[in-house]
């Protein structure tokens, strides 16, 4: 996530006197969603190594937090023409995570001025971010598979329990990680070494290149036209290719990687301030249990031999989602009722089982976007549709992100889809069609 460039003096401490806590994190669609609490009110925040301080968005209410020192402020966002967007700071704030780490004196930023439907493309309630200001002191590591974060006191931390670790040095500007890795786009183009990418929790995609010059590709590169999520000037789209290989050394490398190429013009003002040529998210890092060590500049990585030999999938139908309201949902329901009967004087009694259908309201769940000339376009859904079942179930059963990884054909022929349109109840088989 790239909302904003700030600056401030933020510092988290335990909250009694131990060697490491363990933080609780929910993993939806790629990101790493921390339930943190801003002057006793619980939030939840997506930890994003690709900002420095917390930021929240969509606050109905500023005073429902009690937020203090405010002040107002403009800041400045990804997008087409960099413009400035409203928002407030404010001073001497409590930030608390399972009461076990804490900051008593945090500066907080609120975006105002801009409608930002993050929460409503991921299917749960987003309430911000919290940045690099969280880890910036300590060693703190990244455990996909049991879903925490936890964090070491650097001073109390038996460093030889990561020797035998992949270990990787990175450059720290502004609490942003930075780490140096090479690419090849395609088997007839050039290795590139020693480009310069952002470590970006926040980014639940696997690998971005802002400088697709750079990668020099041939002719024979296949591209299709994507979406790759929102920013706060709205959709952040470009090019999606496949490249040949990614990786760090010879020992961590990664064949077959989906690479977004997104237009230069959502990141021109950003990259102008600091030159660098790319974003690695969660796609990757997932695939590792991952330490940060931002005090002594140094990345380590553990294979998650689980995640690491899973391959890079696509979204071959073209089609995302998003919430949009509610809609009722007729439910079939399987209710058993007890009866009696009297027999010569000897009571029965018998159990008789029946179905009835009763309505619940469910999130609705819309098409938000479809990508040019994908299958689901050729197939003829539109954004707009709603979504009611694929391949014959009914899709308020599911997550979004869950819905999603349906859409990654692997060796489906199809997939069916029932939409409601207008009124009309449709149905569409979109067809494997290889595009990369």
């Amino acid at each position: 996530m790239w909302p904003l460039v700030l600056f401030s003096q933020n510092s988290f401490r335990f909250a009694g006197n131990n060697a490491k806590v363990e933080i609780p994190f929910e993993l939806v669609n790629n990101l790493i969603i921390l339930q943190v609490k801003i002057n006793d009110v619980p939030l939840k925040l997506i930890f994003d190594t690709g900002i420095k301080q917390t930021i929240l968005i969509n606050l109905k209410s500023t005073d429902s937090i009690h937020l203090k020192g405010l002040q107002t402020k403009k800041f400045a966002g990804i997008g087409k023409d960099n413009l400035s967007i409203e928002g407030l700071s404010s001073t001497h704030n409590k930030i608390n995570l399972d009461n076990k780490l804490q900051n008593t004196n945090a500066k907080v930023y609120i975006i105002t001025g801009v409608d930002f439907h993050f929460s409503e493309s991921i299917g749960i309630n987003i309430n911000g971010f919290i940045g690099g200001e969280l880890i910036k002191d300590f060693l703190v590591k990244i455990d996909y598979k049991r879903k925490k974060l936890v964090f070491y006191e650097p001073n109390r931390f038996n460093y030889k329990k990561l020797r035998r670790l992949h270990q990787y040095a990175l450059e720290i500007i502004n609490d942003k990680p930075y780490i140096r890795a090479f690419i090849k786009i395609h088997k007839k183009a050039p290795r590139i070494d020693s480009l310069k990418f952002l470590i970006d929790t926040g980014n639940s995609d696997a690998l971005w290149i802002l400088n697709k010059t750079k990668l020099q590709m041939p002719s024979e590169q296949k591209t299709v036209n994507d979406y790759f999520g929102l920013g706060f000037s709205g959709a952040i789209k470009g090019q999606r290719a496949k490249s040949y290989r990614f990786g760090f050394d010879k020992k961590i490398k990664f064949k077959h990687i989906y690479v977004a190429l997104p237009d230069s013009i959502y990141f021109k003002h950003i990259v102008a301030q600091n030159p660098f040529d790319g974003l690695i998210g969660n796609e990757i890092l997932r695939r590792f249990y991952v330490w940060l060590d931002y005090k002594n500049k140094k990345l380590y990585l553990k294979k998650y031999g689980r995640n690491y030999r899973q391959p890079f999938l696509f979204n071959d139908t073209g089609l995302y989602l998003a919430y949009e309201g509610k809609i009722p949902v007729e439910v079939k329901k399987l209710v058993s009722q007890f009866n009696t009967t009297n027999e010569g004087g000897r009571i029965k009694v018998f159990q008789e089982e029946s179905y009835i259908y009763e309505y619940k309201m469910v999130d609705r769940i819309v098409i938000n976007y479809i990508r040019k000339d994908s299958p689901a376009d050729r197939a003829g859904l539109m954004a707009g549709d709603i979504l009611l079942k694929i391949n014959n179930e009914d899709v308020y059963q599911y997550r979004l992100d869950q819905l999603e990884k349906k859409f990654f054909f692997h060796n489906r022929e199809h997939l069916t889809f029932l939409i409601k349109r207008k009124g009309l109840i449709l149905s569409f088989n979109v067809f494997n069609k290889k595009q990369l």
